[in-house]
């Protein structure tokens, strides 16, 4: 299944990678997830066929989904995971992590626990695919980076 979908850039580079020169339409991580991170826009589509082709389950659950907008939406919770690692556990990103989070819960979207692995690595798999500076130490920056908030999704389902 060939996914299209459009994205709109929204953030800016950390004052730390302002002097890498940037794609204008890609997401950079912010703060711990290390210089040279970065998801070009043709990224999220890798990253969604990735995914999507790792199961059945996964495949039925995005069935009717609108790509163009889900892709805004992975790359908001990209940015909010992000800012929640550099933040305690009590901030606004947190709180829209527990948003997030119901609406991912068994009652709802019905992401089971193990799917956060499987997401993870098709990211990274993605980002891996296409950011020519990849490194296992960029890769230790993404896990380290997005571990608090996949936990904190974990913890509600």
């Amino acid at each position: 299944m060939d996914i299209s979908v459009a994205y709109t850039a929204r953030r800016q580079p950390p004052r730390a990678l302002e002097e890498r020169s940037w794609p204008a339409d890609s997401w950079r991580p912010s703060g711990r997830a290390s210089a040279g991170a970065w998801l070009p826009p043709a990224s999220f589509t890798d990253f969604y066929n990735l995914f999507i082709g790792s199961s059945a389950e996964v495949r039925e659950k995005f069935k009717h989904t609108e790509f163009a907008r889900q892709t805004r939406i992975l790359s908001d919770s990209l940015y909010i995971m992000a800012v929640a690692a550099e933040s305690t556990g009590e901030g606004v990103a947190w709180k829209e992590l527990d948003r997030l989070a119901a609406r991912h819960a068994h009652s709802d979207l019905d992401v089971r626990p193990a799917h956060y692995d499987t997401w993870l690595e098709c990211l990274l798999e993605a980002a891996r695919q296409h950011d020519p500076e990849f490194s296992a130490d960029v890769e230790d920056a993404w896990r380290k980076t997005l571990a608090p908030g996949i936990e904190r999704l974990r913890s509600q389902y």
